[in-house]
């Protein structure tokens, strides 16, 4: 009867915790679509994905799945302890989540109609519903995708600073993204730079309690 009630409740957390993982993707992706829609640039992961599937004719979620399945052999045979289902869900879902928006949004926005200003009120408000997503995502602990395992790897490979390494990098993959002509813009050089005191806020006020509360 004891196993019978652990294995349950392992369910149960295994559960909670895909749930509220995907949601926190599905933000993400929504955020991520809204933004590309106004025409202001994606985060740097998915703007260099998008700049080289187009070069290469292949769908954002397609591409982006094989690379994300590259980088996670390459963290598992690193540093397993970064990979989890979370990191799963999210190099599946965010690239066909993305396009999935898109085509959403393509019905209900006409950009060429919408004044400046106002792109740009909606771009804050899909920054917001990103650095949400990304709280909710990371605070649920089911592991993280294998670009944001890159920082943490190469903190614990050769003990560099992690903030120094994790800009690093998004500048790297920002200036490769503009060379694909992928979308950078305005929402680029926010979540990639600017988007951690938001993270912060979104994680203490809103993720970590509610997640505490539900598992």
């Amino acid at each position: 009867m004891r196993g019978k009630n652990n294995m349950s409740i392992n369910w149960r957390d295994f559960i909670g915790r895909s749930f509220i993982s995907i949601v926190g993707i599905t933000l993400i992706s929504f955020g991520a679509a809204l933004s590309e829609i106004m025409d202001m640039g994606l985060d740097p992961f998915t703007a260099i994905n998008r700049g080289a599937s187009s070069l290469l004719g292949f769908s954002l979620g397609n591409y982006q799945l094989v690379v994300n399945l590259l980088g996670l052999i390459l963290v598992f045979s690193l540093k397993r302890s970064l990979i989890g289902w979370g990191s799963l869900y999210s190099m599946v879902l965010i690239g066909y989540q993305v396009d999935f928006f898109n085509k959403i949004f393509n019905h209900f926005f006409q950009i060429e109609n919408i004044n400046f200003s106002i792109r740009i009120l909606i771009t804050m408000i899909a920054i917001l519903i990103f650095s949400l997503g990304v709280a909710v995502y990371m605070d649920v602990d089911f592991g993280i995708s294998p670009y944001d395992a890159v920082a943490p790897l190469i903190e614990d490979k050769m003990g560099w600073n992690y903030t120094f390494v994790r800009v690093g990098q998004d500048i790297i993959v920002v200036l490769t993204a503009s060379l694909l002509k992928g979308p950078v813009g305005i929402s680029t050089v926010i979540t990639g730079f600017f988007a951690g005191p938001l993270i912060a806020f979104f994680s203490e006020n809103i993720s970590k309690p509610v997640t505490e509360k539900l598992l």
